[in-house]
C-alpha cells in the first residue's frame, strides 16, 4: 500500500521538525509505503501551526484530501483552518488526528482507495445501447467517469453493432448452465457470444447493457450472460446503469471482488429486501434458471447469495459521494413479487 504525503509546517521551520513527523509516520504505519511529495498528495500532514498557506498550495478542485494533524505545536488548529477554507470552496476533505488514524486504520483504508484509483486509471468500459429511460438518477456525462476515476467509458449504439442473435451460441454459457433448465438456452448463449465479442474487440474491463428492450422486442434476456461475465472477473451491469457500473468497477479495484448489483425491492421495519434477476454466478448456491420476473420470458438467474456479512454501497450521480452501510443477510427468500435472486438485509445501527 502506498500514499503520497505532503508535510507542512510554519515558515522557516527547522528540518528536524519535518524529519520528526516523517519518522513518526513510518514508525506508526509500517504497512504503508509513504511517498513524500510537494505536488498532488493524497494526505496533507500538518506538523505545526502556521502551515496553512503552505497547505493551500497543494489543494486542487475535484480531489478529496485527508488532513492528518500531529498532536503538537498547534497542528490541529492549522488543519481546522484549512478544512474551513476547503469547505467554503466546496472541496472534499476530512481531518484526522494521528492518534485516531492509528486506532481506526484510516491511513490503511485510504491507501487501498488510492491504490484502487491508480488501478482504475486507463481502464475501459462500454455502455451498450442507452441508459434505461427509468433510471433518472443513474446516468451522467461519460467524461465524468474519466474525470473522477480515470475510467474511459465509450458509447456503443445498437445501430453500430451486429445483430445480437446473429452470433453462434456460445458453448461456455451452455456448459455453465447445463442441467439448470430443461428449456433451450441457445438465444441466451448467442447474447453471451455477442457480449464476449464486444469485450474482446474493445478490450473492456466493464460493460453495461440496455437489456430490457431485448426481452420485450426479441424475447431474450442477458441475465445469464451478465452473471457469467461477472463471475469471470469482468464487471457487467444491467439496464445501461452507469452509476452501478462505475461503483462496481471501483469496488472490484478496492476489494478484488465484483459486487452484486441489486435493486431495493422493499423496506420492512429495520430490514431491506434486495433483488435482481442476475448476480455473479460464483456468488450463488442453489442456482435455478426460471423466467425473467417482469416479463415471464426467456431466462433469469435465481439463487442464494453465499455470504452473511455485507456492505451496501451506492454512488451518487456526480460520483463524488456514496452511501455505505454494513449489514448482514438475515434471510434469503423467494418472494413472488420481486426479481428472482433475493436477500433480506439488516443494516448495522
Amino acid at each position: 500500500m502506498e500514499l503520497r504525503v505532503k508535510v507542512v509546517a510554519f515558515r522557516g521551520a527547522p528540518e528536524s521538525l519535518n524529519e520528526q513527523v516523517v519518522g513518526k509516520l513510518e514508525n506508526d504505519f509500517p504497512r504503508i509505503v509513504f511517498r513524500f511529495v510537494e505536488d498532488n498528495p493524497d494526505v496533507i500532514c500538518f506538523a505545526s501551526g502556521g502551515s496553512e498557506r503552505e497547505a493551500l498550495l497543494s489543494i486542487k478542485p475535484g480531489r478529496f484530501y485527508l488532513f492528518l494533524a500531529s498532536e503538537q505545536d498547534n497542528a490541529y488548529a492549522a488543519a481546522t483552518e484549512v478544512k474551513a477554507w476547503a469547505d467554503n470552496h466546496k472541496m472534499s476533505s476530512v481531518i484526522v488526528s494521528m492518534q485516531r488514524a492509528r486506532e481506526k486504520n484510516i491511513l490503511e483504508d485510504l491507501a487501498r482507495v488510492a491504490g484502487a484509483r491508480k488501478q482504475l486509471k486507463g481502464q475501459k468500459a462500454a455502455l451498450v445501447g442507452e441508459v434505461s429511460h427509468w433510471l433518472v438518477a443513474s446516468a451522467f456525462p461519460l467524461s465524468l467517469a474519466r474525470e473522477r476515476f480515470g475510467i474511459d467509458i465509450i458509447h456503443l449504439s445498437w445501430d453500430q453493432l451486429p445483430d445480437y442473435l446473429s452470433f453462434k451460441p456460445d458453448a461456455e454459457l451452455l456448459k455453465a448452465f447445463q442441467g439448470y433448465n430443461p428449456e433451450n438456452l441457445e438465444n441466451e448463449a448467442r447474447i453471451h457470444a455477442f457480449l464476449k465479442n464486444i469485450i474482446e474487440e474493445y478490450e473492456l474491463n466493464g460493460i453495461t447493457l440496455e437489456c430490457f428492450n431485448m426481452v420485450k422486442e426479441r424475447d431474450v434476456t442477458a441475465c445469464l450472460s451478465l452473471a457469467l461475465i461477472n463471475s469471470l472477473g469482468i464487471v457487467a451491469a444491467c439496464e445501461g446503469d452507469l452509476v452501478s457500473l462505475t461503483g462496481m468497477m471501483l469496488l472490484k479495484a478496492i476489494t478484488g471482488t465484483i459486487p452484486w448489483m441489486a435493486n431495493l425491492a422493499s423496506v420492512q421495519n429495520d430490514t431491506l429486501l434486495f433483488a435482481h434477476c442476475t448476480a455473479p454466478l460464483n456468488q450463488l448456491t442453489g442456482v435455478s434458471v426460471p423466467t425473467h420476473f417482469e416479463t415471464g420470458k426467456s431466462a433469469a438467474l435465481q439463487g442464494y447469495v453465499n455470504m452473511d456479512e455485507v456492505t451496501v454501497f451506492r454512488l451518487n450521480t456526480s460520483l463524488n459521494k456514496a452511501f455505505i452501510a454494513d449489514g448482514r443477510i438475515i434471510s434469503k427468500p423467494v418472494h413472488n413479487y420481486a426479481c428472482r435472486t433475493q436477500a433480506e438485509i439488516a443494516l448495522s445501527s
